[in-house]
């Protein structure tokens, strides 16, 4: 196990999750209109989007082909909607106590694929992607700070916000730990499934969670603020 390389993707996740801890730190200093929040969470997501199809799913065909790739996308995707469906069930029975921690496992819950798949980037070529980088980062700021606004309304202490999120933050970096440290020396059709279960989880976590919320304020300006986080990754795509 290359220890280097398992600490390197650890940096890389925390760097990338750190946005949850300044969307945190902006939804309890400040109160930004809703249609800016969902703008921030469309504009991401079309970086997210682009990010996947640029980066994880040409290494996943690369190293596998396409029926590993495709069967690790359905089983992330399956993943996603059972976890998420079980997380809005507690929610909905009125479970008030487990509010926190109901925010902080879908937090979680969205990251851990996004975190896995930046740290399996490192397998392929020994560097992290500058494009997957930049979209968990966008993507994490509107949920960290649409999260802690909410935190903040029902009084919640501003250390108590803080020290949730912090956490989450780290479990995200160990998540990108995982990628090198359990599946170096996979083979590459595993590789291509462990990639493709990634970018199917991200990918419904968007369409079932960021889209439809950024729809809900920014309305018909939602497919050009994506286009414009899609055309932003293009063009990163490109230069990097």
């Amino acid at each position: 196990m290359n220890w280097g390389m398992v600490l390197q993707a650890g940096l890389w996740g925390w760097l990338a999750a750190s946005s949850l801890l300044l969307g945190a730190a902006i939804g309890v200093m400040f109160r930004l209109p809703r249609k800016a929040v969902a703008s921030i969470m469309a504009y991401g997501s079309g970086v997210l989007i682009a990010a996947i199809c640029f980066d994880q799913l040409p290494d996943a065909l690369k190293l596998g082909g396409h029926l590993p790739t495709l069967g690790g996308m359905f089983c992330g995707g399956l993943a996603f909607v059972l976890a998420d469906r079980w997380l809005d069930g507690l929610q909905s029975s009125g479970r008030g106590a487990l509010v926190g921690l109901l925010i902080a496992a879908g937090a979680f819950l969205d990251g851990i694929p996004e975190s896995l798949g930046l740290g399996l980037g490192l397998l392929q070529g020994g560097q992290v992607s500058l494009v997957m980088l930049v979209a968990i980062f966008l993507s994490n700021l509107p949920e960290g700070l649409a999260s802690a606004a909410s935190l903040r309304d029902e009084g919640r202490s501003r250390a108590w916000v803080f020290g949730l999120w912090g956490v989450i933050v780290l479990l995200s970096g160990l998540a990108a730990m995982a990628g090198p440290a359990l599946f170096t020396g996979l083979p590459d059709t595993w590789l291509a499934f462990v990639l493709g279960f990634s970018a199917g989880a991200v990918l419904c976590m968007l369409v079932d969670s960021m889209i439809p919320e950024a729809f809900a304020e920014t309305h018909a300006l939602t497919g050009l603020i994506t286009l414009g986080g899609f055309m932003t990754a293009l063009a990163l795509d490109k230069v990097f």
